[in-house]
């Protein structure tokens, strides 16, 4: 039985991340990962179009970035022009509101809307978030009592920050948090995808390129069983993918969580920009984008598209319908399928492990890091820990399940 100071049960953003940590911390590391590393945030080469896995932005000041800095390591890539954004309206795309000035003069308010949403936007970077995780999304909007105008525009920005198009589940806590950061720092699209993140991270880590099938607390020690044999550890961060997954690993475990945040995603390689290169759906869960550029992800000339639709929790799939309505929307912008160089469909992608929500305490109600009684065994994943959602969470989780792992080796 091989013996380790630190098992990371995972390959994916959380468990490199981890790894990294504890490396940098002087601890002998290993990584159970039967497939090439990158878990969700994978990129694809596709004739020279880097296609993320469906569209990813990283946080400009979330908890990702920090935890990346403090690595060493430097994003790049360039953000979105939101001032050219425009949202869907049944047929019609309408500028959407960038700056005071637009707001003042959009079609899509009326002047009781206009003053409603100008107030709110004002208020919402003060807002305490984590007061808000006793209710939904839904709730905290009946509160506000904004107009019918105003509050599907907040409707609007909760789905792009958050990925998610369920206000009578998710909870006020990371609405508000999610528009905080999208409206203050903003967001940046990557050269070459995430997986530049990915490459990153994994610079100087061992691999096991084998499956865990078990983790077990034993004697002082964890064991992690794998297809190629048990490795013995002194503490081991389980970032295997989603709660089942990882309770699967933990024999008689289980989390309560909320359900999955999905989306289906439409990836586009194309001769030219979708035009106008942002479009959000009003009155339905649509998203596009044109991601490279800003980012570098396509050969010179052409572009990278990314739309999607945001799937609501139980949702039967329509995969087909979801795909027309996705190609629908690229012909909106003047992509037509002469256009496309090369596409790819992804029915139901998870966005999220584990939706928050309010009868679970919201984000502070997620699993913890440490596991009840395993000792020695840690969490780390994007429905994890108190802070942060999406990339943040996961990268978040994984700082704390290092440094937590880190002390335990060393004692």
């Amino acid at each position: 039985m091989e013996r380790i100071d630190l098992v990371v049960v995972g390959g994916g953003l959380a468990g490199l991340t981890a790894a990294r940590l504890a490396q940098a911390a002087g601890t002998r590391v290993v990584v159970v990962e039967p497939h090439r590393p990158g878990g969700r945030a994978r990129t694809d080469d596709r004739r020279g179009f880097a296609f993320n896995r469906g569209p990813h932005a990283l946080y400009e000041g979330g908890a990702a970035r920090a935890v990346l800095a403090g690595l060493g390591i430097t994003p790049t890539g360039g953000s979105p022009a939101t001032h050219l954004a425009c949202g869907l309206l049944g047929d019609e795309l309408v500028a959407l509101p960038a700056s005071p000035r637009s707001l003042v003069s959009s079609r899509l308010l009326g002047w009781r809307g206009r003053v409603a949403l100008g107030r709110l936007l004002a208020r919402l970077t003060r807002q305490d978030a984590a007061a808000l995780a006793d209710r939904t999304v839904a709730g905290w909007l009946d509160d506000l009592g904004l107009p019918d105008d105003a509050r599907r525009l907040v409707a609007l920005l909760v789905r792009v920050a958050t990925y998610a198009d369920a206000p009578e589940l998710l909870s006020a806590d990371v609405a508000v948090s999610q528009m905080q950061l999208a409206l203050g720092s903003g967001v940046r699209y990557l050269d070459g995808g995430w997986q530049q993140l990915v490459d990153a991270l994994a610079v100087g880590l061992t691999f096991h390129r084998t499956a865990a099938t078990r983790v077990e607390v034993e004697g002082g020690h964890v064991v992690v069983e794998t297809d190629d044999g048990p490795l013995l550890a002194r503490a081991a961060v389980l970032a295997a993918g989603g709660p089942a997954a990882t309770a699967a690993l933990l024999d008689g475990h289980s989390f309560d969580v909320g359900p999955a945040v999905d989306a289906s995603c439409l990836d586009l390689g194309t001769r030219r920009p979708a035009s106008p290169p942002l479009v959000f759906g009003l009155d339905r869960p649509l998203y596009l984008s044109t991601h490279g550029p800003p980012a570098a992800l396509a050969p010179a000339g052409r572009s990278v598209v990314h739309l999607a639709r945001y799937l609501a929790p139980g949702e039967t799939d329509h995969a087909d319908a979801d795909r027309a309505e996705l190609e629908a929307l690229a012909r909106r912008t003047g992509i037509g399928d002469d256009d496309v160089v090369e596409r790819r469909f992804l029915r139901r992608m998870t966005v999220v492990g584990a939706m928050p929500t309010p009868d679970r305490g919201g984000l502070a109600g997620r699993p913890s890091v440490g596991v009840p009684g395993r000792p020695g065994v840690f969490l780390a994943g994007d429905w994890v820990g108190r802070h942060g959602f999406l990339a943040d969470a996961a990268l978040a989780s994984a700082a704390e399940a290092a440094r937590l792992a880190t002390a335990l080796v060393a004692v």
